[in-house]
């Protein structure tokens, strides 16, 4: 009787237990949501397709759903219509016949949501692309234009004529859908246009953003650094002695105002005279020989931290110094500062021929 009992309890403990087994794993079931299907061209990311006949395009799907995890995110392809265009289990649509169809992607694990893609199958195909610029050379910041070119055979439409352009490199360079390209960075990048009616014809656009390196060159630097704020000249100048190393016993020239001579001083007596200064505009002449100069390199002789009106090196007058920016005569450059050497936006070696063939700097394009 006892035995019996124990029988019938383990038999009832196993029966919960099932039971409650398969109401958890009803529980876990449930806990599965879709929330979002989403199915496009993988080439264009639209939801729309023209395709030429017998041409294929592939669908990029993606299921939103908790929890996370792939088993959850599983879908069914099917056409509205097999004999206009059909599509594989995995998103492959081939056009069959002229003509319209819609490929349904529904969730395996929530059959109501689902995604709509269009496709419009036609007689005509893209035969040929071609662009009017192999190549083009931009500084950061510039633009040029490329005018694409698309032959077709008879039965093509506007649609199935649409191109698409795309960028190798976008830190590097941008182009737009109407083909307009901006330089971003120094560096070289390819742009091609290709036809999306699956006939993946192409052109491409070689893309170089130009810049030019200003260093150092073999000899000592005498550079007129004129100052033009009162107030700071004393502190100006002494971020100036202390940039490029002078000495208390180092000469200096001074331009007081509008002096048409130039007075030598010691850097101590300079630094006297601005302390009591209370002129306008002062220009220090000043030379860095070269052994020092290479220390500080381009940017640390020339472009000095202290707030100038104007630099003067050899023939060449620099103004408007900013941290990225500077001017010589009416043409603004932008660069940056590339360790001791400036690197300036652009093919401009011939703007500073001057200082390069007096051995002041060197200019080197890229």
């Amino acid at each position: 009787m006892k035995r019996i009992a124990k029988t019938a309890v383990l038999g009832l403990a196993m029966a919960l237990s099932l039971s409650f087994g398969a109401g958890v794993t009803a529980n876990a079931a449930k806990k599965v949501k879709v929330k979002k299907v989403v199915s496009v061209d993988s080439l264009t990311g639209k939801k729309a397709i023209t395709l030429a006949k017998g041409k294929k395009a592939t669908l990029t799907t993606t299921v939103t759903v908790t929890p996370n995890k792939n088993a959850n995110k599983k879908v069914v392809y099917k056409t509205s219509n097999k004999k206009i265009a059909t599509v594989t289990k995995k998103g492959v649509i081939k056009a069959k016949k002229a003509g319209k169809a819609t490929i349904t992607v529904a969730s395996k694990k929530n059959s109501k949501k689902k995604a709509k893609v269009k496709v419009t199958v036609v007689k005509g195909k893209v035969t040929k692309v071609s662009v009017d610029k192999a190549s083009v050379e931009l500084k950061k910041a510039e633009t040029a234009t490329v005018v694409a070119s698309v032959k077709a055979s008879k039965g093509a439409t506007k649609a199935s004529k649409k191109l698409l352009w795309t960028s190798s490199n976008e830190k590097v360079a941008t182009v737009t859908q109407s083909g307009v390209i901006t330089a971003v960075a120094p560096g070289t990048a390819k742009i091609t246009v290709i036809s999306t009616d699956g006939t993946k014809k192409k052109a491409t656009v070689d893309v170089k953003v130009v810049t030019t390196t200003l260093a150092l060159g073999k000899k000592d630097v005498t550079a007129e650094i004129t100052l033009t704020d009162a107030a700071k000249m004393k502190d100006d100048f002494a971020k100036l002695v202390g940039a490029l190393g002078l000495k208390d016993t180092d000469a200096v020239e001074l331009t007081i105002g509008d002096a048409k001579t130039a007075t030598k001083k010691t850097v101590a007596e300079a630094k006297k005279f601005f302390a009591d200064n209370k002129k306008k505009d002062v220009t220090v002449k000043v030379t860095v020989a070269n052994a020092q100069a290479a220390k500080l390199g381009v940017a640390g002789t020339l472009f000095t931290p202290a707030s100038v009106k104007s630099v003067k090196v050899g023939e060449v007058t620099f103004t408007e110094i900013k941290a990225d920016s500077f001017k010589v005569g009416t043409t603004t450059y932008t660069y940056t500062a590339d360790g001791k050497n400036v690197v300036v936006d652009g093919h401009v070696a011939k703007d500073f021929e001057k200082l390069t063939k007096a051995e002041l700097i060197t200019a080197t394009e890229n």
